[in-house]
């Protein structure tokens, strides 16, 4: 590969750049697509890592354009060089940037084959280190060639033998690490991904060809081949791998493909069978290898969507509260869910409670009024963990726009009422509220600011008055014993509580 002409191919359109890696047989002309780029950042981080002969470049990109790019392309690395794309909008800037240098330009409109890869081979016969190279000579279809056409998808007519060279067993698996967000970093990973397996396979005995396809989207990919025993051998090596690999700091997960006999099924495997794979990983609350037994897991309960709506119409939305956070709590670990829809799901329940809540006139404006920040806040969670906080700081929203309404509501109505039906046991402010699916720090504020009374001084307001009640009608129950009765163990704690309310003791009350 060190005798291809290296190219980065830079455009902030994907199918501009899938389009062009695609448009030919690099390495049967002679080249090699050494990376891509969304922007004249991404591309300049890249280039230390690549060492490009040649950039082909976008003008009109976010962050960095092209011409940026060009000025410190030239002023750092003047031996690139540098082909511009643009439409027939932007030739006023393509003009100028041949004042930086550049080697030439191609109208994106009439961007063809034959014309590109003319442009290029006229461009590599002026690199010093490419002079030597035959740009007359014929194709010459590789492996690397044939299988990156296979895994993206696209038609190619290869010569099998080219393959069957490389791979000896009847099997294979795909492979595929996450990186994160690090494009100048991939090839140190690769090399370390490579190197970490060949030392694994040699002090384990393991048997296994293995092949390194190009990364796409932050994905290092690896092609095994593998006999028809070798599923739990590969499946170890992968476990081990991943575990060097999380203590290394080289990737974020590791998934492991069913195995598949037929390289054609190798588009399939990795953008529907990995990509899904990948997807349930937002369900598990901890980092983990995957390995896809062609199975999706057991189906987890349902929400009852039904029973939800009732709840709301009927204003029970401490219920209707309740059934969607714990329905939510009980997806960690699920595998038969995709995230896409379940973030749906969860932001279409969202637009349900703000609907019901302005149907019955709460005061729920500002709720409608955040509303689409609390929706891109669900759709940029990263785990299941993430999206439970911030479903639950919508729900406490939620709960004070209900707790507001003037004359009380039908929520805060039942919680006194609660505490005036167990006024008598060892009731907690936690307690009353995982009752009600309130958050506990919210609902002693609430009583501070809108019940003229803490949770405590309601409490115990309820309880002295009952207390008095026994007091005046029990003369022949003792003073520890109405304590006990209205929930007071400690017999002291209630004389200070009724002596600090009522401004006497309940033996004074009592004669009085």
């Amino acid at each position: 590969m060190d005798t291809l002409c290296r190219i980065l191919v830079v455009d902030d359109e994907m199918l501009v750049r899938q389009g062009i890696i695609h448009l030919l047989d690099w390495e049967g002309e002679g080249f090699h697509i050494a990376g891509e780029a969304t922007n004249g950042r991404e591309a300049f981080e890249l280039i230390e890592s690549q060492r490009p002969h040649i950039i082909l470049t976008d003008i009109v990109m976010p962050v960095m354009d092209g011409e940026e790019l060009i000025r410190l392309v030239k002023s750092m690395y003047p031996e690139i060089e540098v082909i511009v794309l643009s439409s027939f909008s932007e030739f006023e800037y393509v003009r100028a940037t041949f004042q930086s240098g550049v080697a030439d330009y191609i109208l994106k409109p009439r961007l063809e084959a034959a014309s590109l890869l003319s442009v290029l081979k006229k461009t590599a016969q002026r690199i010093p280190g490419l002079q030597h190279f035959d740009w007359r000579s014929g194709k010459r279809q590789s492996a690397d060639y044939i299988l990156d056409k296979l895994i993206s998808g696209y038609p190619v007519e290869y010569d099998k033998a080219v393959l069957e060279e490389l791979f000896p067993f009847p099997g294979f698996a795909l492979l595929v690490a996450e990186t994160g967000e690090d494009p100048g970093g991939i090839s140190r990973k690769e090399e370390w991904l490579e190197n970490s397996i060949h030392s694994l396979m040699q002090s384990s005995g393991s048997r296994f060809a293995i092949r390194l396809l190009s990364p796409l989207d932050g994905h290092v990919r690896l092609l095994f081949n593998l006999a028809e025993d070798g599923r739990e051998a590969l499946i170890s090596l992968a476990d081990q791998v991943f575990s060097a690999g999380i203590r290394a700091h080289m990737f974020q997960s590791l998934a492991l493909s069913r195995n598949f006999t037929d390289l054609s099924d190798l588009h399939t495997v990795y953008s529907e069978d990995l990509m899904r794979l990948l997807d349930r990983r937002f369900f598990l609350p901890e980092r983990c290898l995957l390995a896809d037994s062609g199975e999706d897991g057991r189906p987890g309960p349902a929400f009852d969507q039904e029973a939800f709506g009732a709840e709301l119409n009927r204003q029970e939305f401490d219920l209707a509260f309740g059934r969607l956070s714990a329905y939510v709590a009980s997806m960690s670990g699920r595998r038969d869910t995709g995230v896409s829809g379940f973030k749906s799901f969860l932001c279409h329940s969202m637009f349900q409670i703000i609907g019901m809540l302005l149907h019955y006139h709460y005061e729920a404006r500002s709720l409608d009024d955040s509303k689409y920040e609390y929706f891109r806040s669900i759709h940029e969670a990263r785990h299941i963990g993430e999206t439970e906080a911030r479903l639950e700081q919508f729900l406490q929203d939620a709960t004070e726009c209900v707790m507001k309404n003037r004359g009380g509501t039908p929520a805060l109505t039942k919680i006194l009422q609660y505490i005036d039906e167990h006024y008598s046991r060892q009731l907690t402010l936690t307690e009353v509220a995982k009752e009600f699916h309130f958050n506990p720090s919210y609902l002693s504020n609430y009583f501070a600011l809108h019940n003229k009374e803490g949770f405590n001084e309601y409490l115990n307001r309820v309880r002295i008055n009952k207390a008095c009640l026994l007091l005046k009608e029990n003369p022949g129950l003792s003073i520890s014993e109405i304590g006990s009765q209205v929930g007071y163990s400690d017999h002291s704690y209630f004389t200070r509580v009724f002596r600090k309310l009522m401004a006497i003791s309940p033996s004074q009350y009592r004669k009085g």
